[in-house]
């Protein structure tokens, strides 16, 4: 899991590719600034980073490629418990799996939550909206988790 310590302004969730093809998903510690543009383009030659395992190490700027901002949806309910998870997201915690599972338990895990949270399985009920944008919020996390570990 992320850093639960680091705050939405100081860090931002991004993937990065690096010139051997490999991807990684680690929150940034930003510039003082607070902006992922000017920590990318200082002088400085790493980036202070925290891995989804909470291991927290340099990675040399010159071997990055492409950084993507990670924005996982932001389901409205429950605020307080989702207000960091810009810089939480586990893929893993999400889906509710250990990441050790078998690929026939991944996809059994994924199948059963978008068994419960797709909006269609709604559809015939009168849910206040809130309700409605929650489920597809959380079935957008859902999908954005099951894209990452597979």
């Amino acid at each position: 899991m992320f850093s639960s310590s680091a705050n939405a302004q100081t860090r931002a969730l991004v993937n990065l590719t690096f010139a051997d093809g490999k991807t990684a998903m680690v929150s940034v510690k930003l510039s003082i600034t607070g902006k992922l543009n000017e920590t990318l383009n200082n002088q400085d030659l790493f980036l202070d980073v925290i891995s989804g395992t909470g291991e927290a190490y340099l990675i040399a700027k010159s071997h990055v490629v492409k950084v993507e901002i990670v924005d996982p949806p932001q389901p409205k309910l429950n605020q307080q418990r989702r207000s960091a998870d810009r810089t939480q997201f586990n893929p893993w915690a999400v889906l509710g799996i250990e990441s050790s599972v078998a690929k026939e338990d991944l996809r059994h895990a994924y199948l059963s939550l978008v068994k419960t949270y797709h909006p269609d399985k709604f559809a015939n009920y009168e849910l206040p909206q809130e309700m409605k944008d929650y489920a597809a919020a959380m079935l957008a996390r859902i999908n954005l988790a099951y894209e990452q570990v597979s």
